[in-house]
């Protein structure tokens, strides 16, 4: 009887346990772990407000990238949402800005990483399209090089401590300083990262609320290949979206409140924090986009009678090239029907420019 006794306490012993075991094991997958990004640790349920380090090179130009992380209390996916990418295309910059205080990480699941500016020497140097330094395309030099020059160090940094830490992404961009863009629209690539890859991403596209879809054509073998921001991403088996919401550097909430809002959206379809998302149920998608570059350099007058976002026919007239005494060098016209999706819109143009892109239907 009295090894019955024993036996008995030792068993209810075990249960008691494992019980506690079953205990630390759930609460374990309920609350969320350290964060880790740059030189900083955030704990759960707090925000991270601080600067991810771009070393100098040989060029002896360091930079810094000005970063936000809400780390949730509890478990959940990692997004990040990259601004400023081009430094003078201002809507996503000041979205990033009205998002960073609505998030209370006491109530969040998972982590949002924001990145308020990219690119700080395009930034600060008021420069479009290109870094003022090296006179590169940062959105055309992942995977980056920590040996190149300051547009290469900023795209290893971004790819390896946000890129590298985050379930999901989402490039912001705008019309830079010297483009006309409308409408605001999401766009995915419907052909790189396979199959899982690209439905996350068309998921995230529709998450996010905007009208008008642009499904990127092509593949990458190689992560080397995958130059465009997002394009690296889904190559790394990470699904990515681009947005495109403002124009010629405009700072009107027009443009701003669709990208912050559009990141809520996500953030409720993720789960990440209450509510029901935005979904766009039939949205306009276009899969291909015709483009017409300038022959020449000099002064680039749009056609007052189209606007983008309007549809265009084949052939209709969308502005002229002069050259620096006004006489005619070139007449443009559409180069396909459907939306017009993006148009010059400031004078200067040089041989090259990519000045018209109409979003065929």
């Amino acid at each position: 009887m009295r090894y019955l006794l024993i036996f008995i306490g030792l068993l209810a012993a075990s249960f008691d346990v494992f019980a506690q075991q079953e205990d630390e094991t759930e609460s374990h997958h309920s609350e969320n772990s350290v964060f880790r990004i740059g030189e900083y640790a955030v704990s759960a349920g707090e925000t991270l407000r601080g600067e991810l380090s771009v070393p100098g090179g040989e060029d002896g130009i360091e930079s810094f990238i000005p970063i936000t992380v809400h780390h949730g209390a509890e478990e959940g996916p990692a997004l990040a949402m990259i601004a400023g990418i081009h430094g003078s295309e201002y809507a996503p910059i000041l979205a990033m800005q009205k998002l960073a205080p609505l998030i209370d990480p006491s109530e969040l699941r998972g982590t949002l990483i924001i990145v308020h500016i990219a690119n700080m020497p395009a930034f600060s140097g008021r420069t479009i399209y290109m870094g003022p330094n090296d006179l590169k395309n940062l959105n055309r030099s992942f995977p980056g090089n920590i040996n190149g020059t300051i547009t290469d160090r900023i795209a290893y940094v971004i790819r390896n401590e946000v890129m590298m830490r985050t379930d999901y992404l989402v490039d912001i961009h705008s019309g830079d300083g010297n483009e006309s863009l409308r409408p605001s629209y999401s766009a995915y690539y419907g052909e790189a990262g396979g199959e899982e890859v690209i439905e996350q991403s068309r998921r995230l596209a529709l998450s996010f609320g905007l009208g008008t879809i642009v499904r990127f054509a092509g593949s990458y073998t190689s992560a080397d290949e995958a130059i465009y921001t997002s394009a690296q991403a889904v190559t790394l088996g990470i699904p990515a979206i681009d947005i495109e919401s403002g124009e010629l550097g405009s700072t009107d909430d027009r443009y701003i409140d669709p990208i912050t809002n559009g990141t809520l959206s996500i953030m409720r379809d993720l789960e990440m924090i209450p509510g029901e998302p935005n979904v766009v149920e039939n949205p306009l998608v276009i899969s291909e986009r015709s483009r017409i570059y300038s022959n020449h350099d000099g002064i680039f007058y749009a056609d007052s009678k189209v606007e983008t976002g309007d549809y265009v026919t084949a052939g209709t007239r969308l502005g002229a090239i002069t050259d620096y005494h006004g006489n005619m060098l070139e007449e443009i016209f559409a180069p396909s029907a459907g939306v017009l999706l993006i148009l010059f819109g400031t004078p200067p143009v040089n041989s090259g420019d990519n000045i018209v892109v109409v979003g065929e239907l």
